[in-house]
């Protein structure tokens, strides 16, 4: 098990407690820092399991306000500051719509309540450690933590839409052996204000610099952004409590107000975690799947050693999905690996019988890989296979690669700007 975080204080506030809250069991407590705090909280009605709630802290003692749910923040200002419930809405929306950084800000709150909340709680935003921007228009945010750990935020424009990349973890635990996030090893899960700050931030940044070159603010000025995809650094059902506090903030309409239909969580396939994550959010599901039988899978995979292809297309097919609604599968293209029509046939029949669509993402060549793109020719011919086929499949194209932004390079950013490694070419 991962190490705990650090004894709280004496006397903490329990935002679970006496709720009939059922969060998942957590598999292990992210590594900690002396300003976020854990504790283990029996479940009585879980049948005696322990649950690892999350409930973070600054050094004195004050909660992360921006880590409760809406439930939780209503829970916080009735049992501990003794507020009226209808007083957890108002902060609510100064927190997510209004975007305010102190609580003296919260003008509709009397004095006396706005003192209660600068004692008891502090409002977090991540720290802009810089920002990179690539010669197609995606930038690539480097947020400093608190405790001195880095993630990353891609922002990538398209005709008509803007895509924020979100990260969920520092690191990653997975080991996938393209991907350079996994390099790093998986420092510690990242709280649901972190998480919920990245879109709230960039909106921010990019209302300021429409701004600033006199563009008119969008409809929502505190929400340009159009999608939102979980696909940045991290395995996000590896930390599946904190993602679905920070989708409360994110899709309800009296925060960040984004629709379900334009989120999207993507999982190397964590098989238990996938029932539980439909159950618990409607937004959408990306299965990152990159091959088409369980040896390729293992080679490049090591979570398929545990829930391998057949246990994977399973659980996918067992959800209950809406109408209209499909699962994406993922499949990043490597040269002489798994690029060949033969690859696409067998593709074809694993998914078949599974309401998928299928995004080709060619690889993205780095200094620190010995990996090679496939042809263009080859990824046109293994669509063209699979559109004959009746099967909806799209090629991703490569954003952000001279910013090391594109899929599977994050994880970099602080080496390329202090000027200890190049930046990845383009061409």
């Amino acid at each position: 098990m991962l190490a705990a975080f650090t004894d709280a204080p004496a006397k903490r506030w329990d935002p679970w407690a006496g709720s009939a809250w059922n969060g998942a069991i957590a598999e292990a407590a992210p590594p900690g820092d002396p300003g976020a705090r854990v504790r283990d909280a029996q479940d009585k009605r879980g049948g005696g399991e322990v649950l690892m709630d999350r409930i973070w802290h600054d050094e004195s003692g004050r909660i992360d306000i921006k880590s409760l749910d809406r439930a939780g923040l209503e829970r916080f200002m009735v049992d501990e500051l003794g507020e009226k419930r209808f007083r957890a809405l108002q902060v609510w929306k100064w927190l997510w719509q209004r975007s305010a950084r102190s609580f003296d800000e919260m003008t509709d709150l009397a004095k006396p309540t706005r003192a209660k909340l600068e004692q008891a709680a502090f409002i977090s935003f991540l720290e802009l450690d810089t920002c990179l921007e690539s010669l197609d228009g995606t930038r690539k945010y480097l947020w400093r933590l608190h405790d001195g750990h880095r993630v990353e935020s891609v922002l990538i424009p398209d005709e008509d839409r803007l895509t924020l990349c979100m990260s969920s973890q520092v690191g990653c635990a997975m080991a996938c052996t393209f991907c350079l996030t996994g390099d790093l090893g998986l420092k510690r899960n990242l709280s649901p204000s972190e998480i919920a700050n990245q879109p709230l931030q960039v909106g921010l940044d990019e209302v300021a610099r429409r701004r600033a070159i006199g563009l008119p603010d969008p409809p929502g000025a505190y929400r340009p952004i159009t999608n939102l995809v979980f696909m940045g650094m991290g395995e996000p059902l590896h930390n599946i409590d904190n993602l679905c506090t920070s989708l409360d903030a994110i899709l309800h309409d009296h925060a960040q107000n984004y629709s379900h239909r334009k989120v999207t969580v993507s999982t190397v396939g964590l098989v238990p975690k996938i029932e539980e994550f439909a159950a618990r959010t409607p937004v959408n599901l990306a299965i990152s799947l990159n091959s088409s039988n369980n040896a390729q899978r293992d080679a490049i995979m090591p979570v398929n050693k545990r829930w391998d292809l057949e246990a994977l297309i399973e659980a996918c097919k067992r959800l209950p999905l809406p109408n209209g609604k499909r699962i994406t599968f993922e499949y990043v293209m490597f040269r002489g690996f798994n690029d060949t029509l033969d690859d696409a046939a067998r593709l074809f029949r694993l998914l078949k019988g599974v309401r998928a669509k299928i995004n080709l993402i060619p690889y993205n060549e780095n200094p620190h890989r010995d990996i090679r793109r496939p042809d263009d020719a080859d990824v046109k011919a293994f669509q063209a296979y699979l559109f004959a086929r009746g099967m909806n499949c799209t090629v991703r194209t490569t954003r952000g690669i001279d910013i090391s932004a594109a899929c599977g390079q994050l994880g970099k950013a602080r080496l390329q700007v202090d000027g200890l490694e190049p930046m990845v070419a383009t061409g």
